[in-house]
């Protein structure tokens, strides 16, 4: 059991604070028993890497990330299907297209954008944006430099382990275009915490396959997040921890995170 301001939260559940407050203090309380807290003196963040220009690869093509792509999460709590959604995205890629398994680039979600799709309410989707943006410490009071430092998420796609072509040329076109699926490996950057990930992904490019002009690539398998890795727990507008007991009820969850991606790029200079 971790600590956390959870007589409060519980305080306000049931002083007719209304479903809404009860509702979102139940879902805290299974989200922080199952996540495991320590304390906030002794989080350790590594700083946010540098905004990375996709790697020069021979007969490659470079692409830039439309900000308009989706990046959705989902996480399947007992008392509520927690989902929501970021429509706002940066980034570029590199890919050989005579090599299709040389690729590097970086794909960035921007949290601030960030809004949850929980309930048939949009009072309560609002006030469960506004935790997770507290959790994330992009909470409204956090220090600007700071904020700034959590506000994306950030992929760094380092190799491509497998393909199911070797070169665009050689993939089956329908329709204008040519989908590759891929195995790729890199590491996710969240609130200062790097951890190596591996993602499926389905690569569709349209267009010749010397000069392709569109790359779309959505992923086959949800990404797993874990929140504990990344010292994702409740925190206040200011970023801080919050303090108390905090009893345990019912049933842990996975805190797996289950992110989906659907990623439009243009050709075009980071």
């Amino acid at each position: 059991m971790c600590a956390t301001d959870g007589g409060n939260m519980m305080r306000a559940a049931h002083s007719g604070g209304g479903r809404r407050v009860a509702r979102a203090a139940w879902v805290a309380l299974y989200l922080v028993t199952t996540m495991g807290c320590k304390d906030e003196a002794a989080s350790v963040r590594a700083a946010p890497p540098s905004p990375s220009a996709a790697a020069a690869v021979s007969s490659g093509s470079a692409f830039r990330v439309e900000e308009n792509g989706t990046a959705s999460f989902y996480i399947d709590a007992p008392l509520e299907k927690i989902k929501g959604r970021s429509s706002k995205l940066r980034g570029n890629v590199a890919i050989d297209l005579k090599d299709l398994k040389k690729a590097s680039g970086e794909v960035d979600v921007d949290l601030d954008a960030l809004v949850t799709q929980t309930f048939d309410d949009a009072s309560e989707d609002k006030s469960q944006t506004e935790h997770a943006h507290n959790w994330f410490e992009i909470g409204t009071d956090v220090e600007p430099k700071r904020r700034e430092e959590n506000r994306w998420a950030r992929f760094f796609l380092r190799s491509v382990e497998e393909a199911s072509a070797a070169d665009l040329a050689s993939a089956a076109e329908k329709a204008g275009e040519r989908t590759v699926n891929v195995t790729a490996r890199g590491d996710l950057w969240l609130h200062g915490v790097s951890a190596p990930k591996t993602v499926k992904l389905a690569a569709t490019f349209q267009g010749p396959p010397s000069a392709p002009t569109r790359l779309r690539l959505v992923t086959a398998e949800p990404l797993l997040v874990s929140l504990k890795e990344h010292d994702v727990k409740p925190r206040d507008v200011a970023g801080k921890f919050l303090n108390g007991a905090l009893e345990k009820v019912g049933k842990k969850i996975d805190d797996a995170v289950q992110v989906s991606l659907d990623v439009t790029a243009t050709p075009g200079k980071p």
